[in-house]
């Protein structure tokens, strides 16, 4: 074999196996479709999908296995709505599982899941809505699920806490019919608190005034009454006032 044909052998081997590399990122040790489904960013940086998590009309970029985005200050009653945008190279169709949770997370070995909603789907396109929730932390739990294009969908979760949550960490989680999954960690990302703070300082600015404005009251009453025994006292006690005596004069005989 002369060396320019060994030369584009070489050649078109190596890029087979950068564009194997490329395709099976996702999981060197699978067969067949090993790209998992995605809210963001494959393995090697390419984006896919832009904002793929929406809490309340706040939008975010999902990057990576583990990220930070500011604290989602949530009330306890009042109704959340998580949009959740996954992709999946082999179709809308082969999507199974997306997860949506609150945890404690500290690692993968040190994890403890509070709640947990999960759109699921299966092989005949059957969907179901499947809910963790040991602690009743939830309430009012629904779901839709919409195809935007052949490999996107759109999964909506809407519920309400019943409780407040310490501050804690977003768990998403998604895989396909080729068990490829994909997980990814918002360290610290959500809190639910009893009331708004907002709420929290009007009612102790109230607490307050009523604190003020109660003694004054009292203090004023006090006076008046110590006021009222004052000029009392210094009133002289009347004299009842008897008739005039009017002397007889005396008759002479």
């Amino acid at each position: 074999m002369n060396k320019p044909v060994f030369a584009a052998l070489l050649a078109a081997i190596l890029v087979s196996s950068v564009a194997a590399q490329e395709s099976f990122a996702e999981n060197s040790k699978c067969d067949g479709d090993c790209e998992a489904p995605t809210l963001g960013s494959l393995d090697d940086g390419r984006k896919l999908v832009e904002k793929g998590l929406v809490i309340n009309g706040q939008s975010f970029d999902i990057a990576g296995f583990a990220q930070t985005i500011p604290t989602q200050m949530l009330i306890v009653g009042q109704p959340v709505t998580v949009k959740m945008t996954v992709y999946e190279n082999s179709g809308t169709s082969a999507l199974r599982y997306a997860s949506f949770a609150v945890a404690d997370y500290k690692g993968e070995r040190d994890q403890t899941q509070k709640a947990r909603i999960a759109f699921m789907q299966n092989f005949d396109g059957t969907q179901k809505l499947d809910v963790l929730d040991f602690d009743k932390l939830l309430s009012n739990v629904k779901y839709t699920a919409t195809s935007i294009d052949s490999f996107t969908t759109v999964i909506e979760f809407t519920f309400e806490f019943a409780q407040p949550v310490q501050k804690s960490s977003i768990i998403l989680e998604a895989w396909d019919d080729s068990r490829s999954s994909r997980k990814s960690i918002l360290m610290d990302a959500i809190q639910v608190d009893e009331k708004s703070m907002e709420k929290v300082k009007e009612q102790k600015m109230t607490e307050k005034k009523v604190e003020k404005k109660t003694p004054a009251k009292v203090e004023k009453s006090e006076e008046k009454k110590e006021e009222k025994k004052e000029e009392k006292s210094k009133k002289k006690p009347q004299v009842a006032k008897g008739k005039k005596k009017t002397k007889l004069k005396q008759q002479y005989q």
